[in-house]
């Protein structure tokens, strides 16, 4: 049986169509429960500064979140359950799921507990039990979820079984709860992106089906309850929708509409405009991935197969062409033939395996010199095949990513991460203005050079797929505030003379935007949520014809001594790129035998002298800077609306230096 969720009316863009909901249930994810507060998910004030690996009694950021979350943390027998695993060896990598199962089962009505939907909620328990890994994982929490219950029944005794043995009628409860929330619960994230734990919602919110091109998205509200404050006119403005006469089913559950406090609350916000009756729908998975990992992900963790628009498409979108596109062409003059494309998943897996290997061994080691020479080496030469037997013989195959291919996006995340890194480390070697300052300086142009590149090559795939608004929204925020850490760079003062302080050079008081007034009108209200339907995209049109003007200005001063850099003409030079047939031409630009591996020349691209840098170079970075950043909130006040963080950040961000000091 599917449900669905339905417009009741007209939805515009940019609109909230539900009120904050509150959780069923919820749980900080393990690693969060000495830092942040377990009932409102808020950072604590004071953190233990020796945490034990697992507390029995949770953490809280007031009186308030204590007295609303502790009797639940120990009646649900939460408490008994931590206590319960830290005695077990070795004990679960994760207790998330099993914490929020038993305070689901604490919170519903005592009855018994169907396999098939509990409360309107669909458990999957039938579809789930078919793959073993998750059996054994369903098995073992419910029994330690049972154990947990009895010993806050007072039961000491717990129940043994052999471990071979089972009575699913014995764990009916626990296992019905743990399927639920298998299915159900999200990932809650605070502002800045930041994965905190998972809480299961009401059938408002489960209802809501997954589209890799939805209509709809959601934000979480993370807030003390004491400041928590709402529009007094946030109303539900969908209903209920199903299939197949499930007319009882629905019937039998009744929406919440009176919301509680406490807990991560969220709302639902359209992302395009929704006629009245048309499902509502959002992202269950990272649209930024293509087909074959979307529906990997979606059946392992929901097992259903997507079919929405976008994934039945044939041929397959643009989006997603672009996304799985690489080239695989023989070491001799000839390409392959088209009865080779079997050899182009087995060579994306392979270059998946290389970037997540170089990835996995930066974060662990923190080696970002490391890291950059090694992705960059990948996106000029790509990877070499291991020879294998064809018709035509034995071949090699040479493999490269189409600079819009996925891998290739996450690349340039974690490149602009490194070189930001890499920078950092560079200037805490030394504070005095030397070689290393002005190596931190080229790391840190670099870094913000892949930032604007990455906003860019998301935007290209946004003008075809809409729905990627929130991943877009983010990264030319990240592109806005990477190019204005690095206007602001004191290294500046070394080759850059001028009559101006840092604070009124970089400042929008003495440096109007001469191509548009957006500046003008967010300076003057702080925000650019208003009138969102009428003036929408006048607005990314003046911005973005600023952007690319600004880009054109800056892009070659941004790029020196990065080889595969130079391959764009500008951060918006993907139209050369778009065609499948034109990507022999940007294989050719990337040849193995005509071009370094490395941006790592040994010299200083700023060097005195290679450029002559200028206070007009700083401010054009500094008014590219500000206007992505203002794009970026821009989209991000489509997905979050004014209650969005990103007003008072930006703020901060623009004006805190501008004032004489």
């Amino acid at each position: 049986m599917e449900m669905e969720m339905r417009a009741g009316e007209d939805i515009g863009i940019g609109e909230d169509i539900t009120p904050p909901l509150s959780p069923l249930s919820f749980s900080l994810y393990d690693s969060f429960l000495y830092s942040h507060c377990s009932s409102c998910f808020c950072p604590l004030p004071n953190r233990p500064s020796h945490p034990t690996p697992i507390p029995h009694s949770l953490l809280y950021c007031s009186p308030l979140c204590s007295s609303s979350n502790s009797p639940l943390h120990f009646y649900s027998a939460e408490f008994h359950l931590l206590r319960y695993l830290s005695s077990t060896s070795p004990p679960p990598s994760s207790s998330s799921d099993l914490r929020a199962a038993l305070r689901l089962l604490h919170s519903l009505p005592s009855h018994s507990y169907p396999l098939g939907r509990i409360s309107g909620l669909l458990t999957n328990h039938h579809k789930l039990f078919a793959d073993e890994e998750i059996v054994a994982r369903v098995r073992y929490g419910a029994r330690a979820m049972a154990a947990a219950r009895r010993l806050r029944d007072g039961k000491q005794e717990l129940i043994e079984l052999d471990e071979n043995e089972y009575d699913a009628v014995l764990f009916e409860e626990e296992e019905a709860a743990l399927c639920l929330v298998l299915t159900n619960a999200v990932e809650v994230q605070d502002s800045d992106g930041c994965t905190l734990g998972i809480a299961v919602y009401d059938p408002t919110f489960s209802w809501i089906n997954h589209s890799c091109s939805p209509n709809a998205c959601y934000r979480f509200l993370i807030s003390k309850p004491s400041t928590a404050a709402f529009p007094a006119d946030s109303k539900l403005r969908i209903v209920p929708g199903g299939s197949n006469g499930e007319k009882s089913v629905r019937s039998n559950v009744e929406l919440t509409r009176a919301y509680g406090e406490y807990g991560p609350r969220m709302i639902v916000r359209s992302i395009k405009r929704i006629k009245r009756s048309e499902e509502v729908t959002v992202a269950y998975t990272d649209l930024l991935q293509p087909k074959a990992i979307r529906q990997s992900e979606l059946w392992s963790k929901y097992r259903f197969i997507c079919c929405c628009k976008r994934c039945s498409a044939f041929p397959p979108t643009y989006v997603d062409r672009m996304l799985q596109e690489i080239t695989a062409s023989n070491l001799a003059p000839s390409r392959l033939s088209s009865d080779h494309s079997f050899c182009r998943d087995e060579a994306s897996r392979k270059l998946t395996d290389y970037v997540d290997e170089v990835i996995s061994e930066y974060l662990s080691v923190g080696d970002p010199e490391s890291c950059c020479e090694k992705l960059e080496s990948m996106l000029i030469l790509g990877i070499l095949d291991e020879p294998s037997e064809t018709k035509e013989g034995k071949v090699q195959l040479d493999i490269k990513l189409h600079p819009l291919h996925h891998i290739a996006l996450n690349a340039y995340i974690t490149l602009a991460s490194a070189y930001k890194m890499y920078a950092s480390d560079l200037l805490a070697l030394c504070s005095q203005m030397n070689g290393h300052q002005l190596k931190a300086f080229d790391m840190s142009r670099t870094g913000a050079a892949y930032s604007l590149l990455l906003a860019a090559a998301t935007h290209h795939l946004f003008c075809f797929e809409t729905s990627l608004i929130v991943s877009v929204a983010n990264f030319w925020t990240s592109a806005g505030e990477s190019l204005l850490t690095y206007a602001r760079s004191s290294a500046w003062d070394l080759f850059v003379k001028q009559e101006l302080t840092g604070s009124k050079l970089l400042s929008l008081r003495n440096h109007k935007c001469s191509k548009c007034s957006v500046l003008d009108r967010f300076e003057a209200n702080f925000s650019l949520s208003e009138d969102l339907n009428e003036d929408f995209g006048n607005i990314s049109s003046k911005f973005l014809d600023c952007i690319t003007s600004y880009s054109h200005e800056v892009w070659n001063f941004l790029i020196p001594g990065c080889h595969y850099l130079k391959m764009f003409k500008e951060p918006f030079d993907f139209s050369s790129f778009a065609q499948l047939s034109n990507i022999s031409d940007f294989e050719a630009n990337l040849g193995r035998n005509n071009m370094d591996s490395s941006c790592w020349t040994g010299e200083s691209s700023s060097g005195f002298g290679a450029h002559e840098h200028t206070s007009q170079e700083r401010i054009n970075i500094f008014q590219l800077g500000i206007h992505c950043l203002l794009y970026g909130e821009h989209l991000a006040s489509i997905c979050y609306g004014r209650h969005s963080h990103w007003t008072r950040h930006i703020q901060n961000l623009l004006y805190y230096d501008c004032e004489e000091k």
